[in-house]
């Protein structure tokens, strides 16, 4: 294969899979006759990591493969789809020559692929049995007119065609009983296949995530630390007197776009730090109007949390909770008339469990979910039970049958 020009020869401590897949893709980076520079914009993707891929050093997202293929061709040519599928084969050959975790990733992403087509050929078994359903009716239909006219008509071959009609009718509606059901089953498996390819394709983004997270630290060379530091002074002691110092770094690094070293603060927060220590946590940033973290907080309680420790989340910690308050009446010489709005400064306190509880139902795992509420119900804390279990009727289908088979009564969805 030509190499690509401006691009430096692979190196020799290439895989014969990565090498293979290197050189396929800068064969197609030679034919798009962009720059480096230039087709990374075109992809949406880093200048650094395109060339990361051209070396050999990375491999990307199956998607980076549809859109490259896409802009040799135009979005409308139909070899697109199969060409970009040749490019993944090379891709998950090179992934499955990694280690443990490419190779997860990778086999993630390509069981996704399968998905995919498998839901597109149920939609094309849904669309012709719709069809035939239709053409099935009309015929029926057709066939019961027809047998009304010659009724009416009083011809004196009536009687034998109306025989040859009403048998016409009869296997019109066996066969629409027949496709109703198949209509319906297919429909079902599209709904579960939807399901599955929402919760697959959460996972491929994960996977994809950890191995770009992993290739920019400890295999990408990365010189930035992770935020250790005695994991920010055990949270900042514990969310104690000094707690300012773990809500200004988790600022700093937000602003520099250091994201996943603020979430890794998070995780330790949630996993980690003591129960008291987490809802202190939860308050100080919604004092200090750090919402989006605040909910970035509940969210990592809700995916990570086992079962134990989520109940003393939240049973055991308090958060405050403003309540209701009029606004200040003053007076003409500025004096306050009226003492009431000062209830707006008064914080009662209630169980975090109402905070995140909703968000537990809807993203812990079904097996987290059956174990935290057979404990609440062990406890005689039914309200908390009840809050998680109503949560759970936004899972998909697939989850809500397994939490009904671990004893969890999820209602289901009221409107979908």
């Amino acid at each position: 294969m030509p190499r690509a020009r401006g691009l430096a020869p692979l190196s020799d401590d290439l895989g014969a899979e990565d090498r293979v897949f290197a050189e396929h893709l800068r064969e197609l980076r030679e034919r798009a006759g962009m720059t480096s520079t230039d087709l990374a914009a075109a992809l949406s993707v880093d200048a650094t990591r395109l060339s990361r891929y051209l070396s050999g050093q990375s491999l990307p997202a199956p998607q980076v493969l549809t859109r490259l293929h896409q802009l040799l061709a135009g979005p409308d040519a139909p070899s697109v789809e199969a060409a970009a599928r040749e490019s993944r084969a090379l891709l998950y050959a090179a992934a499955r020559s990694r280690g443990p975790l490419q190779a997860h990733a990778y086999q993630v992403a390509e069981f996704q692929e399968k998905l995919q087509e498998q839901r597109a050929e149920t939609a094309r078994v849904l669309a012709a049995l719709g069809q035939e359903l239709e053409e099935e009716r009309a015929h029926r239909q057709r066939a019961e007119r027809e047998i009304d006219q010659l009724r009416q008509a009083g011809a004196a071959d009536r009687d034998e065609r109306i025989r040859t009609l009403e048998a016409e009718r009869d296997a019109a509606l066996r066969r629409v009983a027949e496709l109703e059901g198949a209509v319906a089953q297919t429909g079902a498996l599209l709904r579960l296949q939807q399901d599955e390819s929402q919760q697959v394709e959460a996972m491929a983004q994960a996977a994809h995530s950890e191995v770009e997270r992993w290739e920019d630290g400890d295999g990408g060379g990365s010189s930035r630390p992770a935020p250790e530091q005695d994991d920010v002074l055990r949270l900042s002691r514990e969310v104690g007197v000094q707690s300012g110092n773990v809500i200004d770094l988790l600022a700093q690094l937000r602003d520099v776009g250091r994201d996943d070293e603020a979430g890794q603060i998070i995780q330790f927060a949630a996993l980690n730090a003591s129960p008291p220590a987490v809802g202190a946590f939860y308050a100080l940033l919604d004092q200090h109007r750090r919402r989006p973290d605040a909910d970035r907080l509940v969210h990592a309680i809700a995916e990570l949390c086992p079962a134990i420790r989520l109940r003393q989340l939240a049973v055991d910690v308090k958060v405050p909770q403003p309540r209701f308050h009029f606004p200040p009446v003053m007076g003409p010489d500025g004096v306050l008339k009226d003492e009431r709005w000062k209830v707006g400064f008064q914080q009662e306190e209630r169980p975090f469990g109402e905070v995140f509880l909703p968000y537990v139902g809807r993203l812990a795992s079904p097996e987290v979910l059956v174990q935290l509420v057979r404990a609440f119900r062990e406890r005689d804390e039914t309200d908390f039970a009840h809050t998680v279990v109503s949560a759970a009727s936004h899972r998909s289908r697939a989850e809500r049958r397994i939490l009904r088979e671990g004893g969890l009564p999820v209602p289901g969805r009221l409107f979908r």
